[in-house]
C-alpha cells in the first residue's frame, strides 16, 4: 500500500508538469548555459554573409540595407584614375558586400533590397557565414571614412614607371616618400637633376 501511494504521488507529478504550458521547457532547461539550452529551439542570432550587388549599385545597396535594419560593411580604399588624373575612393571588394543578418528569417529582407543581386554561395547550399575575425580585420584597418590604405610600398632608391599624363610611361627614381600625405618625390631618368612630386598612385614599382 505504500509503495503504491508513493507511484501515484509521481505520476500526478508528472501529469501536471506535462499539462503545463511552461513547466516541461523552464525544467528541462533550468540548470543549462543559456547558449546550449535546449538546442531543438531556433537560433536567433546574426552572422555576416557576402552579398553581391548589382553593377556599381554598392552605394544604392548600403542605404537600402540600411533602411532595413540591416548591418553592413563596405572597406573602400584609394585608387587612382587615369582619365581623371586623380585619386578616388572605391570599393576595395567591386561588386560585393559584407551583410550580418539571421539566416534565414530575414533573408527576403536582404535579397530582395534593391541594388543586391544575390548571396555568395556555393551551389545549391545555403550561403556560408563569414568568420568574425575577417571583419574585425578590416574594422581595424578602416580609417574614421572607412577606407583602408593599399598603396604600394615604395621607398627611396626604387624605379617607377608614371601611369598618368603627361608623364605616362617615362621611369624615374624616387628620392623621397611622405607616405603619410601619399606623395613621392621622384627623379627624372631622361631629364637628369629634374624632380617631380606626385601622388603615390600615380607611379607604379619596377
Amino acid at each position: 500500500m505504500e509503495l503504491t501511494g508513493t507511484m501515484e504521488n509521481v505520476d500526478k507529478r508528472m501529469e501536471a508538469r506535462i499539462s503545463s504550458p511552461t513547466g516541461s521547457l523552464t525544467s528541462a532547461c533550468k540548470g543549462i548555459p543559456r547558449q546550449t539550452a535546449c538546442k531543438t529551439q531556433h537560433e536567433v542570432y546574426p552572422k555576416w554573409y557576402v552579398a553581391k550587388t548589382k553593377p556599381r549599385e554598392e552605394k544604392i545597396s548600403l542605404l537600402e540595407l540600411d533602411r532595413n535594419g540591416i548591418e553592413t560593411l563596405c572597406p573602400m580604399t584609394r585608387e587612382f584614375r587615369l582619365r581623371r588624373r586623380r585619386s578616388e575612393v572605391v570599393p576595395l571588394f567591386p561588386g560585393y558586400l559584407f551583410v550580418r543578418f539571421v539566416f534565414p528569417d530575414q533573408y527576403d529582407v536582404v535579397r530582395w533590397s534593391r541594388g543586391i543581386s544575390h548571396l555568395v554561395r556555393f551551389g545549391d547550399s545555403s550561403p556560408p557565414s563569414v568568420d568574425e575575425s575577417v571583419l574585425r580585420f578590416f574594422m581595424e584597418k578602416m580609417d574614421e571614412e572607412g577606407v583602408i590604405e593599399t598603396s604600394p610600398d615604395l621607398m627611396p632608391g626604387q624605379s617607377v614607371r608614371f601611369l598618368s599624363e603627361p608623364l605616362n610611361g617615362l621611369v624615374g627614381t624616387i628620392l623621397r616618400c611622405d607616405t603619410g600625405h601619399g606623395r613621392v618625390q621622384v627623379l627624372m631618368d631622361l631629364l637628369y637633376q629634374a624632380t617631380v612630386e606626385v601622388n603615390v598612385y600615380q607611379v607604379q614599382p619596377l
